[in-house]
C-alpha cells in the first residue's frame, strides 16, 4: 500500500480514459496527488480537444479525488537547483520545462512519480515509479 503517489499527465491521461484499468502503481493507492504543473497540462490538453466538455468533466472527477500540490519557495530553491544541475537525461525543451517543476515538487515533498515519460530518469532525489 503506498500512502501518496504523484502522478505525470501520461498516467493521469490512462485514469481519465473510459474503459480502462487503473496502472498497476494506482490500484493499491490512498491519495493519488497532482503537482500543479501537471493540472495545468491536462488543462490545456482538454480544452484544446476535440470533446472539451467530456475531458473537463473527466478531468472535475479526477480532481476531486486528488489532492493538489502546489509550489512555494522552497520548490523554486528546488526547481533551480535540479534544473541547473541535471545532467544526462532526455534534453528538455521549453515545453518539457515544466518537468523540472513537477520533479521539484515531488523531491520537496519525498513523493514517488508515476510516469511513462523517460525524462525523469536520472533527476537526483526523484524516485520514478514506471508501468
Amino acid at each position: 500500500m503506498i500512502d501518496r503517489l504523484a502522478i505525470d499527465a501520461n498516467a493521469a491521461i490512462d485514469l481519465l480514459r473510459p474503459r480502462r484499468p487503473d496502472p498497476p502503481p494506482l490500484q493499491n493507492v490512498v491519495t493519488i496527488v497532482l503537482p500543479l504543473p501537471v493540472l495545468g497540462e491536462l488543462l490545456a490538453g482538454a480544452i484544446a480537444s476535440t470533446m472539451p466538455q467530456m475531458n473537463l468533466e473527466r478531468l472535475t472527477g479526477l480532481r476531486k479525488r486528488s489532492e493538489i500540490l502546489i509550489p512555494d519557495e522552497k520548490t523554486a530553491w528546488m526547481y533551480g537547483t535540479i534544473r541547473a544541475t541535471t545532467h544526462n537525461v532526455q534534453p528538455l525543451g521549453q515545453s518539457k520545462l515544466n518537468d523540472f517543476w513537477i520533479a521539484a515538487l515531488c523531491v520537496q515533498h519525498e513523493l514517488p512519480l508515476l510516469t511513462n515519460d523517460r525524462g525523469f530518469d536520472g533527476i537526483a532525489g526523484l524516485r520514478v515509479i514506471h508501468w
